[in-house]
């Protein structure tokens, strides 16, 4: 790396002939920026055509942009094909306007709220144990993603709309909420190509907006009309208010923030529980050592909520997971003017991939990076260095609200599989990591199941 007192240019990718550079960019656009992250010392220039993308991985300049200089680098014009979906709910706004609806959202995710929900994700869990029975009976195996994302579904309609959804309406809404997640997938990369082209699925990416827009307002509209509002996220948005100003949100802020919630929670929980079971599958020995520490902590069936933070291994297990799989193994941003990353010059107007997978495996941070070891976060391992390099919730003040729910849910269903199974890979199945706005298996992740 260049002398800290030198400042210049961020080195850039080397250029293969331009066919070259965009048949290996549009053919696998992740894994072309993962390679040329990883080839470099945390900041790298990539330059399809005319576009110039700086892919930042280095925890020192990463800090830069959530955290110390945030203000410079808003999520900008490289969301676009999110804000179709999202609107400008609390993954996609910015400014005062990010920052009133996080202070409207956070009593929400307080824990007194966290344990209104217990019994709900608790009894969806114990369904599911049910399914997961039925299957292991059957010897079939059991797609730990489609079930994930089934159970989380569940868990988050309840938290948001609690009984007010039946199931033929909860149904309508999920196979609603895939086709936009179907559709915003295939538009992430689209800001490497001109504003104009016409891309194939855009006018059905719409109406799937469109169609869940209208249930959704639907719903909104239900609830403002009844004379007694459950306590579930939705009827906590709706009574929200700003102390500051005494407003309450409008039917196209609660619009953006429920779809923000939907999409983000049910899709990346599911996702971190496919790569914890896949891990655990391939180190059943792992999984026997929580079975161990459920026992020795006295935890029987489903822990309640209060004995999780007791689980100190399963959680450096979820932990270690979500650093080699991070659900979302990149963040936009834009530099709104120049700035320095150490040595390097970024330009005003800079697009950048910000890039925790390539950071959480970085040798420079972590020892041994590819192997999966929970007790590297033991406290005498885990320290300020490599608590500098592990973001896969971000840093700063937009780390994500969700965080606490996430990892609740999460714990629940570890110990739910840990517990009553024992399970592999199902055989002849080859894990091959796809980006879809998360990163999840390709195909999902079929199980094996017995019951121990």
């Amino acid at each position: 790396m260049t002398s800290s007192t030198e400042v210049t240019s961020a080195p850039a990718v080397h250029k293969p002939p331009a066919a070259g550079l965009r048949a290996g960019l549009f053919r696998d656009p992740f894994r072309y920026l993962m390679d040329a992250a990883a080839r470099h010392e945390g900041l790298v220039r990539v330059d399809p055509g005319l576009l110039h993308v700086y892919v930042v991985s280095h925890p020192d300049f990463v800090r830069r942009i959530l955290v110390t200089n945030a203000a410079n680098y808003p999520k900008g014009s490289m969301m676009a094909p999110f804000r179709t979906a999202l609107g400008n709910g609390l993954v996609t706004s910015e400014g005062d306007y990010w920052k009133r609806q996080r202070r409207l959202m956070q009593p929400a995710f307080h824990s007194e709220q966290l344990r209104a929900m217990e019994s709900h994700i608790t009894a969806c869990v114990e369904r599911a144990i049910e399914r997961w029975r039925r299957t292991a009976a059957q010897g079939t195996p059991l797609d730990i993603m489609e079930e994930g994302t089934r159970l989380n579904v569940e868990i988050v309609l309840g938290a948001l709309f609690s009984t007010s959804l039946d199931a033929e309406r909860a149904e309508r809404l999920r196979a609603l909420t895939s086709r936009v997640f179907a559709g915003l997938a295939s538009k992430v990369w689209t800001f490497f190509l001109p504003g104009r082209l016409p891309l194939p699925g855009a006018t059905a990416y719409q109406r799937a907006v469109a169609d869940l827009d209208a249930e959704v307002y639907r719903l909104i509209a239900e609830r403002r009309a009844a004379e007694n509002r459950p306590r579930d996220l939705l009827g906590l948005l709706l009574d929200a208010e700003d102390a500051e100003t005494g407003e309450r949100m409008s039917d196209l802020q609660l619009r953006d923030e429920v779809f923000t919630l939907f999409m983000s929670g049910y899709e990346t929980t599911a996702t971190g529980i496919t790569w914890i079971s896949y891990e655990l599958a391939r180190h059943p020995e792992i999984a026997d050592a929580i079975v161990g520490e459920l026992d020795r902590v006295g935890v029987r069936g489903l822990p309640a909520f209060a004995e999780l933070p007791g689980l100190e291994y399963q959680r450096r297990v979820i932990d270690e997971a979500f650093r080699l799989h991070p659900a979302f193994p990149i963040w936009f941003r834009t530099a709104v003017d120049a700035d320095t990353l150490g040595p390097y010059r970024l330009p005003k107007n800079a697009r950048i991939i910000l890039n925790p997978h390539i950071t959480h495996r970085d040798p420079r941070f972590w020892e041994d990076p590819e192997t999966f070891d929970p007790d590297r976060f033991v406290p005498e391992r885990f320290g300020p260095a490599l608590r500098h390099a592990y973001y896969p919730f971000g840093k700063g003040s937009r780390v994500c609200i969700g965080e606490r729910l996430a990892v609740t849910i999460t714990q629940m269903v570890v110990t739910a599989l840990v517990r009553h199974f024992e399970f592999t890979i199902a055989e002849g199945f080859e894990v091959i990591p796809r980006y879809v706005v998360t990163c999840q298996p390709k195909g999902g992740l079929p199980l094996a199941l017995r019951e121990r």
